[in-house]
Formats: structure tokens, sequence, C-alpha cells
């Protein structure tokens, strides 16, 4: 806490817009984007003039050689100027410096007072490096009081901080639910310690419901940190955690954490509405599934398995995806009935005639996403039998391999036509431990005119064709990766 960068604190006070003096705003700009020659410039003549902003921007620069030769005792003395007149950032500076012992003899009683004074301003990581100094000597009860306000400002070391003392009952009533909100609210804003916490609290079920998706979730977005200060706790934990999960779970929540983003940090005090925003959380990449399109108007299918959890759908296209929205379900057949935003080119062309035993048929889809190849994956196999599990007519049963993410997918048979929609792969854990035995690609996909009389329900007429010459799997690859899309579930 002690070691936070002079520059960072300044930063942090331009974007909760303390601007107690009328520095000129062009020396805010420029020192927002690191032009620190342009501060210089801009800043000397009021600070000489007594500006406290531009003396504390001038000691930052003096301290930090930014812009000019690296000189302690003048940084000490810009400080020094502007904390006599108030300035709450200067304050924390003067006493970042008296603790450090930079361009003055070091003296913590100095900089405790300095800290103190910054903090009764409200400066967030003064309250937080006062509650620091209190805890050292085992105050809590003064660590608390200057804790609260830090935490409730938005700093998320002050929330991981608050929450561990709720944890573990130091200065507050031992409360789990509220450690949990506090490891919450920090993790949320990217601090890894908080989510190295949080993802321990969903794994035994402290203070919010066990939830051992959620816990991998959070110990891998622990772990992108090269810095992960309990590397070798977060990685046994995700092993842990990841045994007791399907592979299609750890698939979603491995791709989950691989694209989350912190919220942004915003430190001040909180209003009414401000809270009401920063508690709002947007939707979230939760899974994700393949589909294809059957009109040229941008119809595509997909399982309704797929999009039944989901409050939007999207086709992965970059960074943000493409909207695309849920017309009809039919849960009995477990379809679902998609619109693109705009018109395809390339659309499926489905078979006329029923599928025939042993006949060789072409998986493509996105499985395992996160984990597997960005790119459409490919897989062969025959059919297996005409019907699915426990004679169920409306589908096929498949040796084409198949992972979690094929769902909704297209099924081709040799002629490159549709010959079903891939819906399943049994769960070979779940069952081996049931019977002994481990299966072996036994996968499943809603037959074609299944999924042509749900279309046609719904008012989507495709294209029909007989069985024609046998393609190579490479001939029927090249044109399904022309149709077939990964598609997002967010919630």
């Amino acid at each position: 806490m002690s070691g936070k960068s002079l520059s960072a604190i300044i930063c942090v006070v331009l974007a909760i817009g303390s601007r107690a003096a009328a520095a000129p705003p062009e020396a805010f700009d420029a020192f927002k984007r690191n032009d620190y020659a342009t501060v210089l410039r801009v800043c000397e003549a009021p600070a000489k003039a007594g500006d406290s902003v531009c003396q504390d921007m001038l000691g930052v620069l003096y301290s930090e050689g930014q812009g000019v030769a690296r000189d302690q005792a003048a940084a000490f003395h810009w400080f020094q100027l502007a904390a006599a007149q108030g300035n709450p950032t200067a304050e924390f500076n003067l006493a970042l410096a008296y603790e450090r012992g930079e361009g003055v003899a070091k003296n913590m009683a100095e900089a405790e007072k300095w800290y103190t004074k910054a903090a009764e301003s409200g400066l967030p990581h003064a309250e937080l490096r006062v509650a620091g100094l209190a805890i050292d000597r085992s105050d809590w009860k003064t660590a608390m009081k200057w804790l609260r306000p830090a935490a409730a400002q938005g700093l998320p070391p002050a929330q991981s901080l608050l929450g561990s003392a709720y944890e573990f009952g130091q200065g507050v009533r031992r409360s789990d639910k509220q450690a949990a909100k506090w490891y919450e609210a920090a993790a949320d804003h990217g601090y890894t310690p908080a989510q190295s916490s949080l993802a321990g609290f969903y794994e035994r079920g402290t203070g919010v419901d066990r939830d051992y998706k959620e816990a991998y979730f959070w110990y891998a977005v622990a772990l992108r940190d090269p810095k992960d200060p309990t590397l070798k706790r977060d990685t046994e934990g995700l092993k842990r955690v990841a045994a007791k999960l399907s592979p299609d779970d750890v698939a979603d929540a491995a791709q989950i954490a691989k694209d989350w983003k912190p919220e942004e940090v915003v430190l001040g005090p909180k209003t009414k509405s401000k809270r009401a925003a920063a508690s709002s959380r947007g939707p979230k990449l939760r899974a994700t599934g393949t589909g294809f399109y059957v009109a040229r108007d941008g119809s595509l299918i997909t399982n309704n398995h797929v999009i039944a959890a989901c409050s939007e759908m999207r086709i992965s296209d970059g960074a943000n995806g493409i909207p695309a929205k849920v017309i009809a379900v039919d849960p009995e057949r477990d379809l679902a009935l998609l619109q693109a935003p705009k018109p395809v080119d390339a659309v499926a062309v489905f078979r006329s005639d029923k599928n025939r035993l042993g006949e060789n048929v072409v998986v493509v889809g996105f499985p395992l996403s996160g984990l597997l190849s960005s790119e459409p994956i490919v897989t062969a196999g025959i059919v297996s039998a005409l019907a699915g599990m426990r004679d169920n007519q409306r589908e096929l049963q498949i040796s084409a391999p198949v992972q979690p993410g094929n769902s909704g997918g297209p099924l081709f048979d040799g002629s490159g036509r549709i010959a079903g929609v891939v819906v399943a792969t049994l769960d070979t854990v779940q069952l081996a431990r049931a019977i002994g035995v481990v299966p072996e690609n036994v996968n499943f996909a809603i037959k074609a005119e299944e999924a042509r009389q749900f279309l046609a329900a719904h008012g989507v007429t495709v294209a029909t064709a007989e069985g024609g010459k046998e393609l190579s799997t490479a001939a029927i690859a090249e044109q399904a990766v022309k149709m077939t899309v990964r598609l997002e579930c967010w919630k």
C-alpha cells in the first residue's frame, strides 16, 4: 500500500474530478497522456504563484524523474507547499515521502499525520493507508473507521481487506455473507487476491451458494495474473473443482474466464445513482454452441438447450459478436430457430430421402471452446443406429466424435446434404460409474426430417435435394464452414 506510485495517485484524483485549485486544464490533459514536458511547461508558473495542484504535479515529476531530472528534495519542497494549502493528494504524497525517507528524513509519525489529513479529506488511498497502519498495531477500531469508507469509495484493495476482516471477525462481527460481498466487489474490479478468496468461497459454499462452476471461473481468472500471490493454491483449487464438473461446464467456465474483463475502477463518494450503475452487471458470456444457416434471409437453426437459459444470443464475430434473435423453440425436439440481422450467401441443403444405416456422415462445429481451436472442427463417422437413446425415433446415433459445444451443429451425409442436427453425446464418465464400461463414439443427432418439419411450422422453407455424388470429407468441410457459426449464450 505504501508503494503506490505518485503518478497513479494523481491520476486517480483526476479520474474522480478533484480539481480543487485553478490549475490549467491543459496540465490535467497532458498529465493523463503522460506528456510530462507539457505539464512542466504549463504548470511551472502557476506553481510558483501558489497553485497547489500544479505544485503537487511538479512534485510528482521531480519524484519520479518524469520530464526533469529526479530530485527528491525538490519533490518534497513542492509537496510541502501544496499540502500546506490542504491539497489531499499533496498531503498523501508528502506522507509517502516521510514514510520512504525521500527528500526528507524518514519519520513515520509525520507520515501518519499527513496520511490522516488526506484521509480526512476523503482520499481513498489515504484512508486505506491509515487503516493499514492501525492494523499494524492491532488497533482494529481505528482500522475499521478508515477501511469502510475506502472500500465504499470503490478501492479494490480496501474492499478485499474489508472482506478479510469480515471473514475472520477482525474489528467486526464475523459475517461470511459480508465477506463474500466485499470479495466480489474487489474481484469484479480485477483484484487478484479477492478473486482467489471468492473462488474458495464458491467451492466451499461459504457466504454464497456452493457453485463449482463459479469457483472454477474465479480460480481461472486469478490464474490469468502471472503474479498471482497464491498461484499454487489456486492451481490446486482449479483442479479440485474441475474434477467435480462435467467437461461441458469446464469448457464453458474456461471460455468465460478467457473472455472476462474487469469492471472499470471508479473512485469517489458514491451517490445513489452511481451505486446502482456499479451494481448492475451486464450480460456475460456463459456458454457456447453451434448453429447453421438454413435460409438466405439469415434464419439459422440450433438446439433449444443451447439458447434456453440465455438472456441474449450472439454469433461469434470478433470481440462483440453479432446479435441473433430467437424466433421459435421446440423443447421436445430440442430445436430453436434464430434470426441473424443480415442476409447470408451460403445456406444448408437438406436431404429429401431418409437416413440409411451405416452411411458416412460428417460433423462440423465449435467444440470445447476456449480449449480447442477457435476455428470449426470437423469429424467423420457413420450412422450407427436409426434411433437415439431409448429408441427415440426423432434421433440418429452416430459414431462421428462429438464434444460439448458441438450442440446445434450440422450433420452432413456423404453428398454434403443435411442429415441431422447434432444434439448430444453420452456422459461417458457418469455411464462408466454406473455400468463399469466406458462407451466410445456414442453420439446423437436430430433427424433432418424433424428439423425440416420444425422450420416449416415457423415459415422457413429449406432447400432439399436427393442423394448425389459421394464427396470427400475435405470437400464437405469446405462448404460447411461457410454456413456454420459459433453461437454465444450471454446472461
